[in-house]
């Protein structure tokens, strides 16, 4: 297998971002613990969007799934690639369109992850999940993705 150009995938992955107006939210992962909420990891949400062109908005159409494995390739090449304390989970595709007021309710694949900690999952977030999260978002920059909308 020949490696890719690093430029060419960077060039690539921009180009999806551009296609699908690509935008980023986070939340904290929070899990009842001893009675009390604590929040335990991060979801980053990647957000894309698809023209229906003529058709209807039709939740899990062909390109709703094509939106989420392009989704999925910009989630996958932001992730760090050393084994660290804390993983990263990419959810199932949830096949909804979804509508934000913040985005003037445009129709949205969503792609969750999950960046929590590898062993101890119901420890208080720590300096591992917070780099983590600072180096996808920092990816998510360089690829001209935008928090929030």
């Amino acid at each position: 297998m020949v490696a890719q150009d690093p430029e060419a995938t960077i060039g690539r992955l921009r180009n999806l971002v551009e296609k699908h107006s690509v935008c980023y939210e986070v939340r904290s992962e929070e899990q009842v613990v001893d009675g009390k909420i604590m929040k335990v990891g991060f979801e980053l949400q990647l957000y894309g969007t698809h023209d229906h062109g003529e058709t209807r908005l039709t939740p899990g159409c062909e390109r709703c799934v094509q939106t989420f494995e392009d989704l999925r390739e910009i989630a996958e090449w932001i992730m760090p690639r050393e084994e660290r304390a804390s993983r990263y989970e990419i959810e199932p595709y949830d096949s909804a369109l979804h509508l934000s007021p913040a985005r003037k309710l445009r129709g949205e694949v969503v792609l969750t992850m999950r960046i929590v900690h590898r062993h101890a999952f119901f420890q208080p977030i720590d300096e591992c999940e917070q780099l983590c999260l600072a180096e996808m978002k920092a990816k998510l920059i360089e690829l001209g993705a935008r928090q929030g909308n």
